[in-house]
């Protein structure tokens, strides 16, 4: 329950927060993936960022009219009712600790760079996988304040070496290595798509500052401006790194390298140039990896509060964190890493990452839906203006494309994902005088 004594966020923690849920390990590896395409990704890239933007101009509107904890549940709750509500905590809670622990993962990959025991031994490489989810699952138990500095200096320590690429870099470009437009056989239209829909998996955590609103301070104000500003500059960092990429590497090049900043690095700075790249990409992930469980709590605990979830996720500790929450997602994080390291279930883990992102762009789509429906209740007391209606529909027809190039297969078992919580909705709904006896 709500303390007296709860420790409040302030803007730079929660900027930090928003930038380094996006900015993730996955950054550092998406240039090599988008070479296969030519440098008409850039366009993927300008497209995705400027959708990104008008969806977090939605989220900074919804935190203005319902500041409640939550963010996406608290907005679809309120614009579309409970089922929609649960619905979209379920999703996201799935979204949130299923790529949580695709992200150790690839912490435990780069570190590999520096401890090769941890790529052949599967047990250790396991061992250090579990060690990084409590430690993070630990520090956000202990202390939310420590977590918000470790945040602030992890989101700074990721972007030094990104920077760092830019500005030597530059003038090390060969602009002929931009001739490669499109390099597949598909038409100019289909490369874009595809690049843009693999770019938008870059700035899932947008929303994040909306989530923690009952733990900011002067939330009203500060969770709109985190939210677009932090939009806006994740948005120029992969447009200037993107560009910077194509630049330096040659595009056949590009398309075979697993580590394409290392590849750049090492060429400016040599060989330690690409092991501080490789502990970048550590701290890049790392930073991701607190944040998302940090926030990952906070969903479950709001609709427990609102007796949609049982109230055993509604339980905090004085400084108001999540505890019990926090350390149910630990113990379901282990698991689905420990379904990373079996070889027969790889693939399967991989479809769930894929799965977890488009349960994530769905609580985007009924956030915009429920700001809409928002809207129209408040439309006699409020005149609503003929930009406020360009930029839902614009950000619901951004999301409605980016949901259509996950593909049909994702799509389908998503639905299926989506909608395999209604029983237990119906269970907490009848039994919910039960449950939420505190």
């Amino acid at each position: 329950m709500t303390s007296p004594t709860k420790t409040k966020i302030g803007f730079w923690t929660l900027l930090c927060l928003v930038m380094g849920n996006m900015i993730g390990s996955g950054v550092f590896s998406l240039p090599a993936s988008l070479a296969h395409y030519g440098s008409i990704s850039l366009l993927g890239w300008g497209f995705t960022a400027g959708g990104s933007l008008l969806i977090a101009l939605i989220f900074s509107k919804l935190s203005q009219k319902v500041p409640n904890v939550g963010g996406p549940y608290a907005y679809c709750k309120e614009g579309l009712g409970d089922f929609m509500g649960f619905q979209v905590a379920w999703n996201y809670w799935i979204s949130m600790w299923v790529g949580s622990a695709a992200t150790v993962v690839m912490v435990v990959g780069y570190l590999g760079v520096f401890f090769p025991t941890l790529q052949g031994s599967s047990y250790i490489g396991f061992s250090c996988g579990l060690g990084i989810i409590w430690g993070l699952t630990i520090l956000n138990m202990l202390s939310l304040k420590v977590s918000g500095t470790f945040q602030i200096v992890t989101t700074i320590l990721k972007i030094l070496p990104l920077v760092a690429i830019v500005v030597w870099g530059i003038p090390h470009i060969d602009s002929s290595h931009f001739q490669a437009f499109n390099v597949t056989s598909m038409p100019n239209h289909s490369a874009f798509m595809a690049t843009a829909t693999l770019t938008m998996w870059t700035f899932i955590g947008l929303e994040s500052a909306t989530i923690p609103s009952d733990n900011v301070m002067n939330a009203k104000r500060i969770v709109p401006l985190a939210t677009v500003l932090g939009t806006l500059i994740v948005g120029v960092i992969y447009m200037v790194t993107e560009t910077t990429m194509i630049g330096l590497i040659p595009n056949d090049v590009l398309q075979n390298t697993p580590a394409p900043f290392a590849v750049a690095a090492e060429r400016l700075f040599g060989h330690w140039g690409a092991l501080a790249i490789a502990l970048g990409a550590i701290i890049a992930a790392l930073g991701s990896l607190n944040g998302f469980i940090f926030i990952q709590s906070q969903i479950p605990m709001a609709a427990a509060r609102d007796k949609l979830f049982p109230s055993f996720f509604g339980k905090t500790s004085k400084q108001g964190t999540p505890v019990r929450t926090l350390f149910m997602t630990g113990c379901i994080m282990s698991i689905v890493l420990w379904m990373n390291y079996d070889k027969s279930l790889v693939e399967q883990f991989t479809f769930l990452i894929t799965l977890a992102t488009l349960a994530a762009l769905t609580t985007y789509l009924f956030s915009i839906v429920s700001e809409i429906m928002i809207s129209l209740k408040e439309r006699k007391a409020v005149k609503i203006s003929f930009g406020a209606v360009c930029l839902s529909l614009g950000a619901l027809f951004y999301t409605l494309w980016a949901i259509v190039g996950a593909g049909q297969e994702v799509f389908f078992y998503g639905a299926i994902l989506f909608f395999a919580s209604t029983p237990l909705f119906i269970l907490v709904k009848f039994q919910g005088r039960r449950l939420y006896k505190y």
